[in-house]
């Protein structure tokens, strides 16, 4: 037979009352042999749950092993229903933890969402800006190309009228023959000049325009990168922060369970010593009560063989008087005859 079970409610197992009679007992056992035996029962744990229901019975229904059980019985049901509140208080800390955390997931899901829609929106302000930045700067290079161009004419006729007007040429003239300059040349080279100044006037102002839009797309490119930058590290901080407040919870609730785990024990070490006090005391009180049972058998004894012995002697001082009285009328009997006998003889 297998030991029994130290921490096992013997009566919860045969769901029965501790003031169950054994007719009630046995009568429970049969009924749980039949659901739990393993030849009708195909779950895994069906040998064990019947060998524990056997061990039960077996415990329960010896008297001696029974009175033994209920010594300690109290407490195992009591360090039962303490760990049954434990492990609900867990559940429930459990399922409102996973509870907490599933609304904190979808929280930080609808944050995921809108941030991504933020991220994306960034995006996509931020891949305009860098195609207007694009062709803007395009453009201005053309322009202050254009103008450069326009520029180096200006330079080049500038040149060139002075080379006419200086005194190299005026001495090379007499020489060469001095070549002057048609009207219609002057004409056409002043309004060579005049379109230039009006392009170069028209073309920057246009370059300024642009340059002052680009500084303006350049700024709000850095402003939308700093948003995106934000929102990036925004997140990070905050799955930062929701993986600190977990590891917070966590570390409270092991703390928590560890104080409950700590004070229940306390309690079963504090409730064991006061029912080992109340055991060793109603032991004590036994002990003396049978002492006292002992002693007050042992006095009636000794009164019943005082009482006995009172009556023998009684008994024999009545017998040793009958003896006397029965001696003496003897010896009265033995006279009469004897005088009787003397008288006839004179």
């Amino acid at each position: 037979m297998a030991p029994a079970e130290s921490n096992v409610d013997y009566y919860a197992v045969l769901e029965i009352s501790n003031l169950a009679t054994i007719e009630v007992v046995t009568k429970s056992y049969r009924r749980l042999a039949k659901i739990r035996h393993p030849d009708k029962n195909l779950d895994d744990d069906s040998t064990a749950l019947f060998q524990l229901l056997q061990n039960a019975y077996d415990t329960i229904s010896d008297p001696a092993k029974r009175r033994a059980y209920n010594l300690r019985w109290s407490s195992i049901r009591d360090s039962l229903q303490a760990q049954q509140e434990s492990e609900k208080r867990q559940a429930e800390a459990a399922q409102t933890e996973k509870k907490r955390a599933a609304e904190a997931k979808a929280k930080e899901q609808r944050g995921d969402v809108a941030r991504q829609e933020r991220l994306r929106d960034l995006g996509l302000a931020k891949s305009r800006y860098e195609t207007d930045i694009f062709e803007l700067s395009r453009g201005t290079r053309k322009l202050a190309a254009d103008l450069k161009h326009l520029q180096d004419q200006d330079d080049e006729d500038l040149r060139k009228e002075k080379e006419r007007n200086g005194w190299w040429a005026y001495l090379a003239s007499p020489i060469n023959g001095k070549v002057n300059e048609t009207d219609e040349q002057k004409q056409e080279r002043e309004t060579k000049r005049l379109h230039r100044l009006a392009s170069k006037s028209i073309k920057g102002s246009e370059l300024g325009e642009k340059e002052a839009r680009l500084r303006r797309l350049q700024d709000s490119l850095q402003d939308v990168n700093g948003k995106i930058a934000a929102e990036k590290n925004k997140a990070e901080i905050e799955k930062k922060k929701l993986e600190d407040e977990a590891r917070a919870r966590k570390s409270k609730m092991e703390q928590e369970a560890r104080n409950r785990a700590m004070q229940e024990m306390s309690e079963r070490m504090a409730k064991d010593r006061k029912e080992r006090a109340e055991r060793a005391a109603k032991e004590a009180r036994e002990a003396q009560a049978a002492r006292e049972a002992q002693e007050a058998k042992e006095r009636t004894q000794m009164a019943a063989a005082t009482e006995r012995r009172r009556r023998e002697a009684e008994e024999r001082v009545k017998i040793m008087r009958a003896v006397e009285e029965a001696a003496r009328k003897a010896k009265k009997t033995d006279w009469s005859k004897l005088a009787n006998k003397s008288s006839g003889q004179r």
